[in-house]
């Protein structure tokens, strides 16, 4: 069998053809009638951090602003994002909290240490919440 030369083989397109008779018919789709929700893992993680917030906090926060919340005071904790800082200490820093008016946070670097000193010039009240870790903490306000 003799193969003809590269250059005089042309050029060759597929075409992506079926005769009716073989085409497969798609259901029909139908709008949807609820909203779609979201089960991603994220959104789950931090309806779980909600639930673990006292109930006087979640009487006043919804969960799509807590989620909000929580992703932020991630963001600072890893320096993604400023916030507005009131107060630090050797292993700490305390945040302003635009999502609780009552209620400041506190990121500590080191949550291993049994105390902590923080240097503010607002009044600080208890940690009234505290991630699993203890590295982020929501703290009341004084007085």
């Amino acid at each position: 069998m003799k193969i003809p030369p590269l250059n005089s083989l042309g050029r060759f397109v597929v075409q992506n053809r079926m005769s009716s008779k073989y085409q497969q018919k798609l259901p029909p789709t139908t709008p949807l009638l609820n909203d779609t929700v979201s089960f991603s893992a994220s959104t789950a993680y931090y309806l779980k951090k909600y639930n673990t917030l006292p109930k006087e906090i979640k009487e006043v926060l919804n969960p799509k602003d807590a989620i909000d919340m929580f992703k932020d005071m991630e963001r600072i904790q890893k320096g993604i994002m400023e916030g507005k800082k009131i107060g630090q200490g050797n292993h700490s820093r305390v945040y302003k909290n635009p999502w609780l008016e009552d209620y400041y946070f506190l990121i500590v670097h080191d949550p291993k240490k049994t105390t902590q000193v923080v240097y503010s010039r607002y009044e600080l009240g208890d940690a009234v919440w505290s991630d699993k870790d203890q590295s982020l903490q929501l703290i009341k306000k004084a007085g």
